[in-house]
């Protein structure tokens, strides 16, 4: 995963927050802080003790016992991933529940998925118009990148 500039930026402006004394480093206890504020960048994590010395040994090159700004983008690359793997596994359920394979293969009936978000979620969303726009070949199921993409913003 490489960071965007916005991600980079993000994380300075919260790096700086907790480098208090301006020497460019924030130590496990600032670090437990940054992760713990969800509102922060996206972590919301609440680390053990033992959590947190791994996470800075893992990244001090220096041996500090305290984590630099591009160390501490290690931190956030590697946070994120398990983020994004987390989001695919429960997607990945989410399909299975609806029909399809552990395996991101199989199908999703629209009638059964439409049937769920109306009676199950009670959502008023227009599935229909959402379903007829992801199902590009319109054989009336959705595989799995449709399903993804009707459950995220990129369609």
């Amino acid at each position: 995963m490489i960071l965007n500039e916005d991600q980079i930026s993000k994380c300075k402006s919260i790096f700086s927050q907790f480098d208090k004394d301006g020497t460019g480093r924030i130590d496990r206890f600032e670090l437990r802080v940054v992760l713990e504020r969800k509102s922060y960048i996206e972590m919301g994590q609440k680390p053990t003790e033992e959590e947190l010395f791994s996470m800075i040994n893992e990244v001090d090159e220096n041996n500090t016992g305290k984590i630099e700004f591009y160390e501490f983008l290690k931190v956030y690359e590697k946070n994120q991933k398990a983020h994004d793997r987390d989001d695919e596994e429960d997607l990945i359920d989410a399909f299975v529940a609806m029909g399809g394979n552990k395996d991101k293969t199989g199908i999703i009936d629209t009638e059964k998925l439409i049937n769920v978000i109306r009676h199950q979620f009670e959502m008023t969303i227009d599935i229909e118009k959402l379903i007829e726009e992801i199902d590009e070949d319109q054989n009336h199921t959705i595989d799995f990148d449709e399903f993804k993409r009707l459950l995220s913003s990129n369609y």
